[in-house]
């Protein structure tokens, strides 16, 4: 009986050992496979983010770029609006400056003596401080025209040049440093703009 104690322990033993060997081993390849899984998974997510982060640097890259651009864009429309500022007060200054003594009462002379119509139904207005400038010199100038009913009297609403208008109010021709000057700016800053563009 000592011999089948013997044997019976001993198969136990192996079986056990065999048994606990068989579940370890399984335990260690259950354990690779996991180990493989969280390798491959940890790889995965590392690819994802360094691609993220390709994508996102990619995306700021041209953000940054397109913000330039767009700041380029704007700097250059707001000198181009500078220049033209520039420009308009330029022509306004120098239209005030062209419509002053000897020119404006030429111009006004010149505008009169051209009239189609009877000068008797006309009036000429010019800015308050000019008339008192060329009054003598334009009612001498006019003194023909004066005579026969053209009235000559100052006006408030320009800081230089005149405007001929029907006594009636019918039509008036703005000669006025504001209105030349923002005809002139019209026009010219058409061709400063084209300029600017090429």
């Amino acid at each position: 009986m000592d011999v089948q104690l013997k044997e019976l322990i001993e198969k136990i033993k192996t079986d056990g050992v065999k048994t606990a060997e068989d579940k370890a081993a399984e335990i260690l390849r259950n354990a690779e496979i996991k180990s493989a899984e969280i390798i491959d998974n940890a790889n995965k997510e590392a690819q994802r983010i360094k691609e993220d982060a390709k994508t996102e640097a990619a995306r700021a890259e041209q953000s940054g770029r397109e913000a330039l651009k767009q700041a380029g864009r704007d700097l250059i429309i707001d000198v181009k609006g500078q220049v033209g500022d520039l420009f308009t007060g330029l022509i306004k200054a120098g239209t005030a400056d062209a419509l002053s003594g000897k020119a404006l009462t030429e111009g006004i002379a010149s505008v009169i003596g051209n009239w189609k119509g009877d000068v008797e139904d006309l009036s000429v207005l010019v800015s308050e401080k000019q008339l008192k400038e060329i009054d003598k010199e334009l009612k001498s100038k006019l003194a023909k025209e004066i005579k026969a009913g053209l009235e000559v009297k100052p006006y408030k609403g320009a800081a230089a040049g005149f405007r001929v208008s029907e006594k009636d109010g019918k039509a008036f021709f703005d000669f006025t440093d504001e209105v030349l000057a923002d005809y002139l700016s019209r026009y010219l800053n058409a061709s400063l703009a084209e300029t600017l563009k090429g």
